[in-house]
């Protein structure tokens, strides 16, 4: 056969088993089986999936390499598809008659482990596959281990046989979460960008951030807290936003690494953007055990201020550096924009009706969403419609596009599945949370800072998902068992694990926006860190605050949310040396001292009133600066 068709033919069957990811997913969520009668364990599914996903991993490659690789990678793509098939065929046999099929379960075990495994290097590098190493060796030789973490040894056999048949393990929760959950999400944002999404984002977010200082900037944050909300992805969010927002800032005035650094950020915070969110906070509702919408709701007010203090950081610098703002004919008529974005605004009106009306779960609310999606869209494209249009053809490109996009997620899952599995067997994951309760019962806030930089190490080498599974086992019961409110807790450890991508030296999300940026990766970076830096102390207003992840009185609430919004706008400024007007250094200082001080938890160092009468503090001061503003520049009050 000649290569280009051989190439056809690999094409075809990734395709082909890509559209089963999503199909089983929906199948699965709408209890087809259960409603033939049919007994299928979640598991089963799962491995299929699972299966089909390590599939299309090493088909890529196939196409990629020549030779005794290409032949290799042929295997693999072989082999992981027959173990879909035969877990799906062996597991309830398996799980249930371990001992009794010890040769066959063992045989299984090295399977699963080392075709994840290498799929898991292939796909995120070797980071994950060193922590499964370390576990693994701490499972056969955790007696040598000194001091309150000692284990007790386990035959390699046995651990081997646990990995590939135990529902604890690789066909978990955190695997059943990504292929029942994300991959119907997924499912959901690749059907809105097929009608236009993209499109209608960009161009919702040129009209609604104004035409004051830095427009460019503020439309590429807006722009990426819209796509966010169906994308979940740093990187992604990036490169589908990032081609049309950078060059637009370059060439209002900003610099290469300052655009790129701006990009990086906005979306960075599309993983914690409500409806949707990133992978984790679906795992994140499922361990804690309660409804997608809860988690939403709590990230609505800290996601508000991410991105808010993006904006207003934008602002004062423009103001201060004299950039430009976008002109008014390059912004499109909003009524335009609407009527071009149609189905999109159906699609978030059906996903969040569906979710807070109906308090349906979040995977049921998506299947609907997506319904929705596809009908309008071909009544669009049969009557011909302009805009919003969905061939039968998108419909299936959309679903290809979701099995080959998730496959990366599977695999992390599947791999963290294992690891949490291990720690669970050897009890690793209890000695720990309370090696860490004992730390904390001498400082709460020096446990927070260990988690958090543990977050942002881990993070250098996994991808969001992988870190808040990781640190959700290990640090979170310890945080919740300090008197911690549940999601809090995991709300803590979800923005540190997400941090990575904006922290150097490695910080994904900026190398993504650099190299489209055209600057270099490390000023990129560097800048970046320093526009997120209300990401790094968000975290800790969960627990000193709760009222943030609306956890208090409406009047708490209230009080967090506008306190915190003064602090940010001091800190900013103090930071800049620029708000409305530039500030003399002495202004910058006291500015600066009183942002962090409005943010501190003083009711508890000191008393309520205390925090109260430094919030006012800090609100005259802006107070008086917007008024001092007015009076030598009236132009420049406004935040536009």
């Amino acid at each position: 056969m000649p290569e280009p068709q051989a190439n056809r033919a690999l094409d075809l069957i990734a395709a082909a088993l890509a559209i089963f990811v999503p199909v089983l997913a929906v199948i699965w969520t709408l209890s087809v089986p259960q409603r033939f009668g049919i007994l299928i364990y979640p598991e089963q599914i799962a491995a299929l999936m699972l299966g089909f996903s390590l599939t299309v991993v090493y088909l890529r490659d196939v196409e990629r390499t020549t030779g005794v690789m290409a032949l290799l990678n042929g295997f693999l793509a072989l082999a992981s598809f027959l173990l879909g098939l035969y877990v799906y065929w062996r597991f309830v046999d398996l799980s249930e008659n371990t001992h009794r099929l010890p040769t066959e379960a063992l045989v299984l075990g090295i399977f699963v482990v080392a075709l994840v495994m290498e799929g898991v290097r292939r796909v995120i590098g070797w980071t994950l596959i060193i922590i499964f190493a370390l576990l693994l060796l701490y499972a056969l030789f955790g007696d040598y281990v000194p001091g309150p973490l000692v284990g007790r040894p386990q035959p390699i056999e046995d651990i081997l046989r646990f990995l590939g048949t135990d529902s604890t393990a690789t066909w978990g929760q955190s695997l059943q979460i990504a292929a029942f959950v994300v991959v119907l999400f997924v499912l959901f944002g690749s059907f809105l960008m097929a009608t236009g999404g993209g499109d209608f984002f960009t161009q919702l977010a040129s009209r609604v951030s104004g035409n004051g200082p830095g427009n460019t900037a503020k439309v590429a944050v807006t722009a990426s807290a819209l796509f966010g909300t169906i994308s979940g992805s740093a990187v992604s969010n990036v490169m589908s936003t990032g081609v049309m927002t950078i060059p637009l800032m370059k060439r209002a005035g900003f610099k290469p690494s300052q655009a790129g650094a701006i990009e990086a950020v906005a979306s960075t915070g599309g993983q914690l953007m409500p409806p949707v969110m990133g992978a984790a906070a679906f795992l994140m509702a499922e361990l804690l055990q309660i409804p997608y919408r809860d988690i939403m709701l709590a990230a609505a007010l800290p996601a508000i201020l991410y991105y808010l203090s993006i904006y207003v950081q934008i602002d004062f610098m423009a103001r201060r550096d004299n950039i430009a703002s976008l002109v008014e004919g390059e912004r499109p008529p909003i009524l335009n924009v609407l009527i071009r974005g149609w189905v999109c605004i159906i699609a978030f009106a059906v996903l969040m009706v569906a979710i807070l009306q109906f308090q349906m779960r979040a995977e049921a609310a998506a299947i609907w969403t997506v319904l929705a999606i596809a009908i309008f869209g071909l009544l669009a494209w049969g009557m011909k419609v302009k805009n919003g249009q969905m061939s039968p053809r998108a419909v299936l490109a959309a679903f290809v596009d979701t099995g080959s996009s998730v496959a990366d997620v599977m695999l992390i899952t599947a791999a963290a599945g294992m690891i949490i599995g291990l720690m669970t067997t050897t009890g690793l994951g209890f000695a720990l949370s309370i090696y860490l309760l004992d730390f904390g019962g001498e400082s709460m806030f020096g446990l927070l800072i260990i988690t958090g930089i543990v977050g942002i190490v881990l993070g250098l080498g996994l991808p969001t998902t992988a870190v808040y599974l990781l640190l959700a086992a290990l640090a979170a019961p310890a945080l919740v068992q300090l008197g911690i409110k549940p999601i809090a807790a995991h709300m803590f450890v979800f923005y540190y694990g997400m941090l990575s991508m904006i922290t150097p030296p490695i910080a994904m999300s900026a190398i993504a926006a650099a190299s489209i940026a055209g600057s270099d990766q490390i000023s990129t970076g560097n800048e970046a860190f320093r526009f997120g830096w209300i990401a790094y102390i968000l975290p800790f207003l969960f627990i000193y605050k709760p009222g943030l992840l609306l956890e208090d009185s409406f009047i708490m609430i209230m009080y967090v949310f506008a306190s915190s919004i003064v602090a940010l706008v001091l800190v900013t400024g103090g930071i800049l040396g620029y708000a409305l007007a530039p500030l003399v250094p002495l202004m910058r200082f006291v500015w600066t001292v009183i942002g962090f001080a409005t943010i501190a938890p003083l009711d508890q160092l000191a008393s309520p009133l205390v925090e109260f009468a430094v919030s006012a503090v800090g609100v005259v001061f802006i107070t008086a600066h917007v008024v001092m503003t007015r009076r030598e520049r009236p132009a420049a009050v406004s935040l536009a």
